[in-house]
C-alpha cells in the first residue's frame, strides 16, 4: 500500500495535469453548439478511419476464402455458358432465338465440365515437375482432365486419390500437346524444353506460315484433353529449322510459379473419341 502512495506521490503532477486538460476539453466541448459538432466530426473522422484499417485487415485475410468462391463461380459460369455453344436442334435454336433461356441451361450439349481446384504443391525447378491439387476423385476428377489458370494452360491430372490429384504441369519434358497460331490453321507440337519456366517451344509449323512476334499461341481441336481456342501464350521468337519448318519460342501466358486457384477441365466426349481413334489404328494427338 505504501508502494502505491509512493507510485502516486511520484506521478501526482503528471495526473493533475490529465484531468486539467479533461476538464478543460470537457468545457470547451460543451461551451457551444459549433464546437460540439466539430468534435464530433473529427471524432468520427478518427473512428472511420480506424474501422476502415480494420475492414482492410479483414478483407485481406478474407482474401483467400474470397477467392476460392470466385473460382467455383467461374468454374459454374463456365459449365453454363459450355452448354449454350451447341443446342440440340433446330427446335432449340428456334427456342433461343424467341427468348426461352430453359434451353441454355437444360437444353445444350455440353462438351466440357470445369471444377475448381486450389493447388497445393507446385514445383517448377526440376526437369519433370508436378502440381498437386486438394481435390480429388470425390469431387469429380480423374485422369487426362485439363488444368486451366486465368485462360492460359497449366498440364492435365495424371492420377487421383479420393481427395487429391496430382498433375503434370507444362513445366515437364514429357509434356506435350498441339498448338495453333490463332486466326490461321497452322499448328505445330507444344513442348517443354526445360530451359525456363516463363516459356515453351512451338515446333514442326510449316515456313509457309504467316508467323510474327507477339502472335497468340492457343491450344487445338486435335486434343482430347485440352478444350480448343485455350491460351497458351505469345511469339517471343521463332527461327527456321533445315529450311522446312519453324522453332517457335512461346511465352506462357500464366504464371506457373504463382498458381493459386484453378480448373480441371473435363472433355465429356473423351472416352467416345479415344475408343474410335483406337479402333482404327489413329493414335490420339494430345
Amino acid at each position: 500500500m505504501i508502494k502505491f502512495f509512493l507510485f502516486i506521490k511520484k506521478i501526482h503532477f503528471l495526473l493533475l495535469f490529465i484531468l486539467l486538460e479533461s476538464l478543460a476539453i470537457h468545457y470547451y466541448a460543451n461551451s457551444t453548439s459549433y464546437t460540439k459538432v466539430k468534435l464530433v466530426t473529427a471524432s468520427n473522422y478518427v473512428v472511420g478511419g480506424i474501422y476502415s484499417q480494420i475492414a482492410g485487415l479483414n478483407s485481406y485475410f478474407h482474401l483467400r476464402r474470397e477467392n476460392q468462391a470466385l473460382a467455383r463461380e467461374l468454374a459454374e459460369l463456365r459449365n453454363r455458358m459450355d452448354g449454350i455453344r451447341i443446342p440440340l436442334s433446330a427446335a432449340d435454336s428456334a427456342a433461343l432465338a424467341t427468348g426461352d433461356s430453359s434451353v441454355i441451361f437444360n437444353g445444350g450439349v455440353r462438351q466440357y465440365e470445369y471444377f475448381s481446384a486450389k493447388v497445393v504443391n507446385n514445383s517448377i525447378t526440376r526437369q519433370e515437375n508436378y502440381i498437386a491439387l486438394n481435390r480429388g476423385a470425390d469431387d469429380g476428377l480423374m485422369p487426362d482432365m485439363a488444368l486451366v489458370s486465368d485462360g492460359g494452360i497449366v498440364g492435365y491430372v495424371l492420377g487421383c486419390s479420393d481427395h487429391f490429384a496430382v498433375c503434370m504441369s507444362v513445366l515437364n519434358r514429357n509434356f506435350k500437346t498441339s498448338g495453333r497460331i490463332k486466326g490461321t490453321d497452322y499448328f505445330g507440337s507444344v513442348f517443354w524444353d526445360g530451359s525456363s519456366y516463363e516459356h515453351v517451344t512451338l515446333s514442326e509449323v510449316p515456313k509457309y506460315a504467316p508467323l510474327q512476334v507477339g502472335d497468340t499461341i492457343v491450344t487445338t481441336d486435335y486434343s482430347t484433353i485440352f478444350p480448343p481456342d485455350v491460351l497458351i501464350g505469345t511469339v517471343e521468337s521463332f527461327s527456321l529449322h533445315n529450311a522446312t519448318f519453324y522453332n517457335v519460342k512461346v511465352k506462357l501466358h500464366s504464371n506457373i510459379a504463382a498458381l493459386g486457384n484453378v480448373l480441371a477441365v473435363k472433355y465429356l466426349d473423351a472416352g467416345e473419341r479415344n475408343a474410335l481413334e483406337e479402333s482404327v489404328t489413329n493414335p490420339s494427338i494430345y
